[in-house]
């Protein structure tokens, strides 16, 4: 097994990456699929959204497509819950180690603003900043928080292997946030179903609402404690 050593005139690899390099151009892989297969299904949306909503998760897994299979679990009585489940899982939970890899491969490149462009692109800055600060802060139980919330969960892994964090207690714990958010998701989903069935539109809207209204406060609370002054970034310590 190789490792990307501190001579390595890898191009893009920070020589002091700790990274065995299969894993880096692996994780590579899984990175540039994790972007593209959701790219590509964009102009599908509208059909899959009415026609395929299992499929819709599988390609875009979103917080919005799972509440929407919800509903229409409970409406239409398909798909089944544990389809979604199941179908959110590949993009949605299993990618985010290569985030965590690629993360610690290329901390130094994170750190300091250089490496390849498209490393920048996949990774912004300004995204990367603000999860290296409510890591800093919270640790690696900011996972979960973050699934629940409307964090990227790619960003925050990233930021998660820039620092020093565990990779066992970061990724437990998304995984553990990544099965809570699904589940909840899926069962407002149901419930708005429901709703929709016995109350009608106007009132699955206030609950579609309030649904979201909760976690753009609970995305509002995690950033301020990020841009609080005393909030360190892993640079900072």
């Amino acid at each position: 097994m190789t490792t990307v050593e501190p001579t390595s005139n890898a191009p893009g690899v920070p020589a002091s990456s700790p990274v065995p390099d299969r894993w880096r151009r692996l994780s590579l892989l899984v990175v540039v699929l994790r972007f593209a297969i959701p790219l590509a299904a964009i102009p599908a949306i509208p059909y899959l959204l009415i026609n395929n909503i299992s499929l819709l998760v599988l390609l875009r897994p979103q917080k919005e497509f799972l509440l929407v299979g919800g509903g229409q679990s409970r409406f239409l009585g398909e798909p089944e819950l544990a389809i979604l489940f199941l179908a959110f899982v590949p993009l949605g939970l299993l990618s985010i180690p290569a985030f965590f890899v690629i993360g610690r491969a290329y901390q130094g490149a994170l750190r300091t603003g250089d490496g390849p462009d498209w490393l920048h692109r996949a990774i912004r800055p300004s995204q990367l900043e603000i999860a290296q600060r409510v890591i800093a802060r919270k640790g690696p139980a900011i996972a979960i928080l973050g699934r629940l919330a409307a964090l990227p969960p790619t960003v925050l892994a990233a930021a998660a292997g820039v620092s020093d964090v565990s990779w066992r207690r970061y990724l437990a714990a998304d995984a553990v946030g990544a099965v809570l958010a699904i589940s909840l998701t899926l069962g407002a989903g149901y419930v708005l179903g429901r709703t929709y069935q016995e109350g009608g539109i106007w009132l699955t809207v206030i609950g579609v609402t309030l649904f979201a209204v909760i976690i753009l406060l609970l995305t509002y609370w995690i950033r301020r404690e990020a841009n609080r002054p005393d909030a360190p970034t892993d640079d900072e310590g």
